[in-house]
């Protein structure tokens, strides 16, 4: 699973024509309007940097945020407007702003997908939907998508079977834009990296993923969740979902590193140690 995280957050920066696509199709103006429109001509020039060297992209703030002023910004009219905005600037801003329009705008959640007989009137949402197991990639379609599994359904009121592939290529997801927390943290991920983001994939060995941004200005690792659509809530696993965490691992392309602190305030407990040496004995 560790190999696994590696690899994800490494093919962020494999495809640079995908950052491109990806960074053009951010409405910035909708995101964080009060430093785009004064600042049209910079981020015409970030959209069109030379994206064969993806770690000379300049930083958010270079296109999005006038980088000469330290006053805190508020925000006043983007659709994606939160009333705890003030506590957030710059980067830290943009990216607060793009976690909520990827949860909202960009991706669907799917828990199983609907039936693909058109003549079928069942609802929509996937509920008639019956699991069959799972198989391997077998279409072109699956394997070019990279999809680690293919999850089989078949509708209770026509029989007929649908599948729902789990795909691992940000490019496929970029076209898809469904799944769950995976693909969520996948292609976030790389639409982080297409802004600039210094980001890693975080791994939870409870059954989560999602990912980290470094902030320049709070000099930090802060937890972006894009299915939640939340920012700097690291409490929330714990404390909000009921969760008992044991270890929470953090990738890069190149480096792996045990985060687990930043997400408990119980590290220290004796059951929790205890969940720790189950999971991975001495």
């Amino acid at each position: 699973r560790i190999q696994s995280a590696l690899s994800t957050a490494k093919q962020w920066d494999d495809d640079p024509s995908l950052l491109a696509e990806i960074r053009a199709s951010i409405p910035m103006k909708e995101l964080v309007p009060e430093c785009v429109l004064r600042l049209e001509e910079d981020w015409k020039q970030f959209l069109a940097i030379d994206d064969s060297d993806v770690g000379a992209a300049p930083a958010p703030a270079a296109a999005a945020v006038a980088s000469d002023s330290d006053a805190p910004i508020k925000a006043t009219t983007s659709k994606y407007q939160k009333p705890d905005d003030c506590n957030f600037e710059g980067d830290d801003l943009l990216l607060k702003r793009l976690t909520r329009y990827f949860k909202e705008d960009v991706m669907t959640w799917v828990n199983r997908p609907p039936c693909v007989n058109p003549n079928c009137k069942g609802n929509e949402d996937g509920k008639q939907m019956e699991s069959q197991g799972t198989r391997g990639p077998v279409t072109e379609e699956e394997k070019a998508g990279r999809a680690s599994r293919v999850e089989v359904y078949k509708c209770k009121l026509c029989e007929t079977e649908a599948t729902f592939p789990r795909y691992n290529s940000p490019r496929t997801l970029f076209q898809t834009r469904r799944g769950r927390c995976g693909e969520f943290a996948n292609l976030f991920g790389t639409y982080c990296r297409a802004l600039g983001f210094d980001t890693r994939y975080i791994l939870d060995f409870t059954d989560h993923v999602w990912i980290e941004v470094w902030s320049h200005r709070t000099r930090r690792w802060i937890c972006a969740d894009s299915c939640e659509g939340v920012i700097d809530e690291p409490g929330m696993y714990e404390k909000g979902w009921g969760k008992k965490l044991n270890y929470a691992i953090g990738a890069t392309k190149d480096s792996v590193v045990d985060v687990t602190r930043r997400y408990t305030r119980k590290f220290h407990e004796d059951e929790f140690q205890a969940r720790r040496r189950e999971f991975a004995p001495d």
